[in-house]
Formats: C-alpha cells, sequence, structure tokens
C-alpha cells in the first residue's frame, strides 16, 4: 500500500503511567473513531511501516485534548516510551464520510480553482487554514503570489473533488489584497 493511500489519524505523544498505557494527540476531527478500531498501524515519520498493535482499552479525554490507549503488547512504560513519535495511519477508504460540503483538507489542496464568470483559472489551493469559524482557502496564483477565500457561500459557488476544481465567484477585491 503506498503511503499516498494512507493518512495521519494520531501520533503517540508520552507512555502513561508505568503499565504500558500511552497517549495518542489525535490528528483528526473524529478522535471518538479511536474506540472502534481493533488495532493501531503505526509508522514513522518517513512513512516507513513499524508494527500494527491490538487494542485493549481505548478513553479519550476531550479536557486534556488526547487518547489513552493500552495493548496487551505494551505491557511496561518502556515499551510505550519506544512508541514516541510514531504515527497512526488508516487508509484513505478508512476515513470517515463527511456530510455535504464537507470536504477533506488532502482533497482540496492541488485543487483547481476557476472564476465562475469568466471561466479564467485563478491558480491552486496550497493550504487550508482552519479558523474557528469558517476555513480559508490559500490560492497560489499563477505568477506564485497567494490570495485567500474564506470557505463561504458568497465566494464559493462549487467543489468538484472528483474533476479537482473548485468554482468561485466575487474574489477579484480579494486578489488584490
Amino acid at each position: 500500500m503506498a503511503s499516498e493511500d494512507l493518512v495521519d489519524i494520531g501520533r503517540v505523544v508520552a507512555p502513561h503511567g508505568v503499565k504500558g498505557e500511552f497517549r495518542i494527540s489525535p490528528l483528526t476531527d473524529f478522535p471518538e473513531r479511536f474506540r472502534s478500531m481493533e488495532t493501531l498501524r503505526l509508522y514513522d515519520d518517513s512513512g516507513n511501516f513499524r508494527m500494527e498493535l491490538p487494542i485493549s482499552s481505548v478513553r479519550i479525554r476531550p479536557d486534556k485534548g488526547d487518547v489513552l490507549i493500552r495493548s496487551e503488547r505494551a505491557s511496561d512504560r518502556d515499551f510505550a516510551e519506544s512508541l514516541k513519535g510514531l504515527l497512526v495511519k488508516v487508509h484513505l477508504d478508512e476515513r470517515f464520510s463527511l456530510s455535504e460540503d464537507e470536504y477533506w483538507i488532502d482533497d482540496l489542496i492541488g485543487m483547481a480553482v476557476v472564476d465562475r464568470v469568466s471561466g479564467n483559472s485563478l491558480g491552486e489551493i496550497c493550504d487550508v487554514l482552519v479558523t474557528g469559524g469558517s476555513d480559508v482557502y490559500a490560492i497560489r496564483r499563477p505568477n506564485g503570489r497567494t490570495f485567500m477565500v474564506p470557505a463561504v457561500a458568497d465566494y464559493v459557488f462549487s467543489v468538484d473533488v472528483e474533476a479537482s476544481v473548485m468554482v468561485v465567484q466575487g474574489v477579484q477585491e480579494l486578489m488584490e489584497l
């Protein structure tokens, strides 16, 4: 399975206690997904598969922003410490289903952006800034300059993930900022 067919959903950050439990920092909007998993597939930062661990128990701590995992293979603190820094990955087809008008950031990056009225290419999405309100799309123009477009209906007319095209409207003033 190619590494581009995998997405990160968490990173092991530290052992928790002395009996092998460890903390994961979720890299997903759906940390509850860990409750339905039977195993963790762990990879290093280079994308190399390291191991698969069966899950014995999961505790989600929203107040701490982490997930505590116990595995029968992780029987002591030293083993849990050896997992520190490893990434938990899942296959693309294991991602949670999104509702209409919700998109995975990795599906948006590289997407062509086209003006609704003129049909001209304005560039491509190079980043998505997740804010407290609406997300903001960073669009790199062909000349290398970047402009920002709020992810709201006033500006985003349509998104076609299959064709990798976003159609925008009324962004001329944003391009000049």
